[in-house]
């Protein structure tokens, strides 16, 4: 016979009303919901090198665009077929970029002006080659030898080329990363020269517990991100599944494992000599399935296409 007294009722009432609390809580954590707000955009031209600080962009396959200049189409490919980046060259942060229409303007310190067309032509076949991005191989246009000869010149190298990742030519997929770990890339995530996602996501909430760590603080810069968040909680970006800036749903693929890159100055191009914030970062962001590297910001791919601009909320689902 089922107990009918007060105190049985209300434990019935209290049990029923803590499920559908906890359904709903559910429910509320499968939809979409808001975190905050861009309070940064970023396109880097050229891998490695200075980026674009934009009021808007177009978020295409391969990564977010702005005046018809998308995030890592440029390369500096090594005479052995690879890429350079800040890890060999930290001067590479002090190569700044500006568009001026159908031109791309590369400045460096003491260096002329280097301009390079956004639509170069790519008719000839010849001045298409081959460069190693981590463990895939894609394809370039050669930018010719006035460019090489400014990188050349700069870097005070020798074989030095400019690559550019024409929409013709081949593209990498970001399913084909080799990673000891699982990750959410799909095959069609498609990639120009981005290591392993075609955007990546920060948030100034977790890069003001960073510098509240170190002795002395860092730049947004040297993360290098795409978008910058503001307005939540630190850290939660981990927790996300999906974003959606604007009308663009992202799908969250990995976290975002750090490298001494981090630790050159964008404004001085020059390496840390403590190794900050890589240093303070391992002390508290590394995860085992990463191994030594620490964690920040996260990788995201895009599951729609459509614009972005600053101020725009960003909703996510919870994993």
């Amino acid at each position: 016979m089922a107990d009918s007294t007060p105190a049985a009722v209300l434990g019935t009432l209290a049990a029923g009303a803590l499920i559908k609390h906890l359904s709903a809580a559910y429910i509320a954590k499968k939809d979409f919901v808001r975190v905050g707000r861009i309070s940064e955009l970023y396109v880097w031209p050229v891998k490695s090198c200075g980026g674009l600080n934009v009021q808007a962009g177009q978020c295409e396959k391969t990564g977010l665009f702005h005046g018809g200049v998308g995030d890592r189409t440029w390369v500096i490919v090594s005479p052995e077929g690879g890429y350079v980046t800040q890890r060999q060259e930290p001067k590479m942060a002090l190569i700044k970029v500006s568009l001026h229409g159908s031109t791309l303007s590369v400045d460096a310190p003491g260096m002329p002006t280097l301009q390079l067309p956004t639509k170069p032509q790519t008719d000839d076949k010849s001045q298409v080659h081959n460069v190693k991005i981590k463990v895939d191989t894609t394809e370039y246009l050669d930018c010719g030898e006035k460019a090489a000869a400014w990188i050349n010149k700069y870097l005070g190298r020798q074989g030095l080329k400019v690559g550019f990742s024409a929409p013709n030519l081949h593209k990498r997929d970001a399913i084909t990363a080799q990673k000891l770990w699982e990750h959410n890339a799909k095959s069609g995530d498609l990639l120009s020269f981005s290591d392993y996602s075609s955007y990546m996501l920060m948030t100034a909430q977790s890069m003001n517990v960073l510098n509240s760590k170190l002795d002395k603080p860092v730049y947004i810069l040297n993360f290098r991100p795409n978008f910058v968040v503001d307005e939540c909680e630190e850290f939660d970006e981990e927790n996300w599944s999906e974003v959606k800036i604007g009308n663009v749903r992202f799908r969250n693929i990995d976290d975002c494992t750090r490298c001494l890159l981090t630790t050159v100055d964008p404004y001085t191009g020059e390496k840390s000599k403590e190794e900050e914030p890589l240093k303070t970062l391992r002390t508290f962001r590394c995860r085992s399935r990463y191994g030594p590297k620490p964690v920040m910001g996260i990788c995201l791919a895009p599951d729609s296409l459509g614009d972005v601009k600053l101020g725009d909320e960003v909703y996510v689902k919870y994993k």
